[in-house]
């Protein structure tokens, strides 16, 4: 267990470094936006995430990486929609036509509080307040990192004082193999359907078959075309009654022999090939320049743009609820 300052905030805050593990699994937790940083296995000298060597970088984290994303994940159309009655209107980035990730100051870039820290746990929690990004209500959220052997247990519990949108995601992007190109890593994930888009990434409002697509990873998939296909940033639809942990995804590498279950309570994966990922050698965890499909970003969450479509799984809370989500990556090699 490590605990330190390692950066200054935007707000003039500290930004925590904290590293957790066990003699299997490490993993590397800062402050500003919740981020995992880093995480290594045992016997694999090298991130099985992307990220930046430089924590101050991640103040300006274009590309989300490995941020707690929220109050709402993903895209909201327009920036609009309707709750209790009311139409909101949700803060956009400059020049964006719809919300994405829960605004520009949503809490990817925001410096949570360290709650607690122990050898294999920190718990982190942050106050997004009433109207911020336009959302009413304020909304109390509180995340946990535990290791365990070869799994990472992450767990976000967030209630509120009004009735909101809140939909968490993790926006971790996963590399096996230390090549920073998907060429060997093959994927599978458990949905027969997904959500088409527009040009904006706004879902049609409706399910489509996998079958007879690119997006169809029912079976084990090589992912050594995703550079030439069609780019990949769709939400799968794993079920529309969120809440039980079930295995979502698996993504293997053949030519390091680890593979990554993920295992989430969440309604959909949103998968991403990190199409407009661009980080000079410098910057990157890896030392190495970051391009498309340098990792593969597998997002559970809620359906996109849920809160403009009533046939989606509700992203709603309600006070005295609890948002509950737990996701788990669970690592095995061909010696284990």
């Amino acid at each position: 267990m490590n605990i330190q300052p390692c950066a200054v905030a935007p707000d003039g805050s500290n930004i925590i470094s904290v590293t957790i593990g066990d003699n299997q699994l490490q993993a590397t937790v800062i402050s500003f936006g919740a981020c995992l940083q880093d995480l290594r296995l045992r016997n694999f000298d090298y991130p099985l995430v992307l990220g930046y060597a430089d924590e101050a970088d991640y103040t300006s984290n274009v590309s989300y990486f490995g941020a707690v994303v929220g109050r709402n994940a993903n895209r909201i159309a327009q920036g609009r929609c309707h709750l209790n009655g009311q139409q909101l209107h949700l803060t956009k980035a400059a020049n964006d036509q719809h919300q994405l990730h829960g605004g520009p100051e949503g809490s990817s870039f925001r410096n949570w509080q360290v709650v607690s820290v122990a050898t294999n746990q920190v718990v982190l929690h942050d106050r997004l307040p009433h109207g911020h990004m336009g959302y009413p209500g304020n909304l109390d959220v509180q995340v946990t990192y535990t290791i365990e052997h070869h799994v990472l247990d992450i767990q976000i519990e967030a209630c509120t004082d009004q009735t909101t949108l809140c939909n968490f995601l993790l926006h971790n992007y996963f590399n096996l193999d230390n090549s920073l190109t998907l060429t060997d890593h093959f994927l599978s994930v458990a949905a027969a359907t997904y959500l088409p888009t527009d040009e904006g990434g706004i879902p049609l409002g409706h399910e489509a078959s996998v079958r007879d697509t690119v997006y169809d990873f029912r079976q084990v998939k090589s992912l050594e075309n995703l550079v030439t296909e069609p780019s990949l940033d769709h939400n799968f639809c794993i079920t529309k009654k969120p809440g039980k942990v079930r295995a979502l995804a698996e993504l293997k590498s053949c030519s390091s022999g680890l593979s990554m279950q993920l295992l989430s309570t969440e309604a959909g994966l949103q998968v991403y090939n990190a199409a407009h990922v661009s980080v000079a050698a410098e910057k990157s965890l890896h030392g190495r320049s970051y391009s498309s499909c340098s990792g593969l970003a597998m997002e559970p969450q809620g359906w996109p743009n849920a809160a403009n479509e009533s046939t989606f799984p509700s992203t709603i809370l309600h006070p005295r609820e609890v948002y509950s989500q737990r996701t788990r990556y669970q690592f095995e090699t061909k010696m284990d």
